[in-house]
């Protein structure tokens, strides 16, 4: 017998696994434990490829980011004298994390608005699945514009956080 889970459940299961190894690993005191939540973080990311059914693009996701990102990450933090990793949790907290949880609201009420504007536009059917990659980049700007400017807003945010983790205070 066969238990049947509803896809949409998987996706807010997959999602919460995700987003709070994501934070986890942005908040974790000790580098050593950020760089594990990041690895589930990762993993959850694979998940969602097996969810879309992409196995062959979770097993990249696993090796590449998991086998090899984190375990660079983990054998680095375990080369590293531990003077000089003390130094980068000194940190001070300031109220970021409140700013950050702000911030990421106001990102997910952008993405929802465009979502729910965009709903009526979206295409039907996808694409034929003998889409020569040639020509992926006009099916995308033509047929999935709004889901193409919610990535962009993503990837948006990504890199801004990108800068302020990088930032060098002096």
């Amino acid at each position: 017998m066969e238990i049947a889970i509803p896809p949409d459940l998987v996706f807010v299961i997959l999602a919460a696994v995700t987003l709070i190894a994501a934070v986890l690993a942005l908040q974790a005191k000790e580098l050593i434990y950020g760089a594990i939540a990041l690895g589930i973080s990762f993993i959850g990311i694979a998940g969602f490829f097996v969810f879309l059914d992409a196995p062959y693009l979770a097993m990249l996701q696993i090796a590449v980011y998991v086998g090899a990102v984190v375990v660079l990450i983990l054998f680095t933090i375990m080369l590293v004298r531990r003077e000089q990793s003390d130094e980068l949790l000194d940190r001070p907290e300031g109220g970021q994390g409140a700013v950050g949880l702000w911030l990421a609201g106001l990102l997910a009420v952008a993405i929802a608005g465009v979502a729910a504007l965009a709903g009526p536009n979206l295409p039907a059917a996808p694409p034929a699945g003998n889409l020569p990659v040639s020509s992926l980049g006009l099916v995308l700007a033509a047929e999935y514009p709004i889901p193409l400017v919610i990535l962009a807003l993503l990837i948006s945010a990504a890199l801004l956080g990108a800068l302020v983790l990088a930032k060098v205070e002096k």
